[in-house]
């Protein structure tokens, strides 16, 4: 697959190359991205404020359509269209949650960083 990783000897900190996938792990799906968002984030990493991001690949809000499951996957079937979200889950407990500031929790789980 082509994919938008982070490279700080390249010029602008990013290339295109083409990435080989790993077989599938328990509850994970394929998708096949047709549109993906790039957001703030995405050039925090670029930048390396986060610490050395080399490799890591970039975007992580997208929409496409599921293209294989893992064994026990029951919630999806392939070709479904599926979007992909920053957050995926916090703790629903923390100061930062019970105040609708979800994104600020200790224990939150990100699309394309802990998840």
């Amino acid at each position: 697959m082509k994919a938008v990783v982070v490279n700080k000897n390249s010029e602008a900190n990013i290339e295109v190359i083409d990435k080989e996938l790993r077989p599938l792990h328990s509850g994970e799906a394929l998708v096949d991205v047709e549109y993906c968002g790039v957001c703030h984030t995405d050039l925090h990493v670029a930048n390396h404020d986060f610490g050395n991001t080399d490799g890591r690949i970039l975007g992580h809000e997208a929409i496409g359509i599921v293209t294989k499951i893992a064994d026990d996957v029951t919630s999806l079937k392939v070709g479904d269209r599926v979007s992909i979200a920053w957050m995926f889950q916090s703790c629903g407990r923390c100061e930062y949650c019970v105040t609708g500031r979800e994104t600020f929790c200790r224990e939150v789980k990100n699309a394309g960083y802990t998840v």
